[in-house]
């Protein structure tokens, strides 16, 4: 019966070395990764912050009303004023 080595003794001293830079250098791309990934959600929480306080801003500043003289007070027909009348009379 044959006795099976340990591959670690078969492996020369040129390739333990190779695999200790391969693993290093695997674990230093995945710390990369993570923290590329960390700082991209930084950035577009950042942006998404921005993008909301600008609506915010942009709703709380003053209106001119002169741009709306005469758009909001238009007449109606009389199919719109029956449509009206029987909503009011629904809820009351």
């Amino acid at each position: 019966m044959a006795v099976k080595k340990d591959p670690q003794q078969e492996k020369t001293p040129a390739q333990l070395m190779r695999e200790r830079k391969q693993k290093a250098l695997a674990e230093r791309i995945q710390r990369v990764r993570k923290m590329r990934s960390s700082y991209q959600r930084k950035i577009i929480g950042g942006i998404v912050v921005a993008f909301i306080l600008l609506i915010i801003a942009c709703a709380l500043l003053p209106s001119s009303d002169q741009s709306y003289d005469g758009r909001w007070n238009k007449d109606i027909n009389a199919g719109q004023a029956g449509i009206l009348q029987s909503l009011r009379n629904s809820f009351k």
